[in-house]
């Protein structure tokens, strides 16, 4: 079977028409997808680059989940101390209110004492995010990683803010806790048998028990102290943590505004262009039918 002759008119109108599909097609693919860069096809050099700039931020995505989590458990932290200098602030308001009771009175705040001692210790075991908790032992510590380097991170230090651990009375004498033999009472000075043991009525015992609550008090408000001071530490902490955490959000930002810039479509000027194409298609349909028009008439003169 012969090959069919064209002329060159028809065969460069149907090569114009063939260009102007295929960039109706990218551009209707562009329009669909947003992105004038899908694959290495389109531009290798800008494909790399933004995929790189994407896979940074992706990375950057997971460490700034980490990051949340570390605000969330330290913030935790910080919030118990709070409370516990609430606690210990009850227990000195309690102690300095004895110095005026009554017997029975004495043996209710003294009831108090040992209740908000055991209140701080749950307290404590209870503040605990994702399982790690930074208030019951000096040997918990929370690393969170800003980035791919090993030492780009933050490393928070736990404190023991058990009873046991948390109070310390004049002489360096460290509390037992209430878990054990010597209860809070007896680890502020009053003995086992607490502040009712005391007739104030009596001279030398209100000289005793006066003696034991100065004591105590200042004892306690060195506690708050010392409460207050690490939970400043904490506090910074959480404050370098949102820190980084909106500078990673800007960060992952830019890094994906970056690639946008090497591969998002502008999509009113393609779809200005497949306007335009659109129109190129339709002349270039016409122009093949006008030169289909001249070969007929040629035929015409040859009958």
């Amino acid at each position: 079977m012969s090959d069919i002759t064209l002329s060159t008119g028809i065969r460069n109108n149907l090569l114009a028409l063939q260009n102007t599909k295929g960039l109706i097609d990218r551009t209707q693919g562009r329009l669909a997808t947003g992105l004038a860069v899908s694959s290495p096809i389109d531009d290798a050099v800008k494909y790399f680059q933004a995929k790189s700039l994407s896979d940074r931020a992706d990375d950057l995505g997971v460490r700034k989940s980490g990051i949340e989590q570390g605000v969330s458990t330290v913030t935790t932290a910080a919030n118990a101390m709070k409370s516990i200098e609430s606690l210990i602030n009850q227990m000195k308001g309690a102690l300095d209110a004895s110095r005026s009771a009554t017997t029975s009175e004495r043996a209710e705040y003294g009831s108090q004492i040992k209740t908000l001692a055991t209140q701080i210790n749950k307290l404590v075991n209870d503040a605990s995010y994702k399982g790690l908790n930074l208030l019951n032992a000096t040997s918990s510590t929370l690393t969170v990683y800003f980035s791919e380097k090993s030492d780009s991170k933050l490393t928070v230090n736990g404190v023991n803010f058990q009873m046991s651990k948390l109070y310390v009375a004049s002489g360096g004498a460290t509390a037992l806790g209430v878990s054990n033999a010597c209860n809070m009472l007896c680890a502020l000075g009053f003995g086992k048998s607490g502040l009712s043991k005391y007739l104030l009525s009596n001279t030398k015992d209100l000289a005793s028990f006066n003696k034991f609550a100065d004591t105590a008090i200042v004892d306690l408000e060195k506690t708050i102290s010392n409460v207050r001071a690490k939970a400043a530490t904490m506090g910074s902490n959480v404050a370098i943590l949102n820190v980084r955490l909106d500078f990673t959000k800007t960060y992952i930002n830019t890094l994906q505004g970056g690639a946008d810039k090497l591969t998002v479509a502008d999509l009113s000027n393609e779809g200005a262009n497949l306007v335009a194409l659109q129109t190129r298609q339709q002349m270039g349909t016409q122009s093949l039918a006008f030169a289909g028009q001249m070969e007929q008439s040629v035929l015409q003169l040859l009958r």
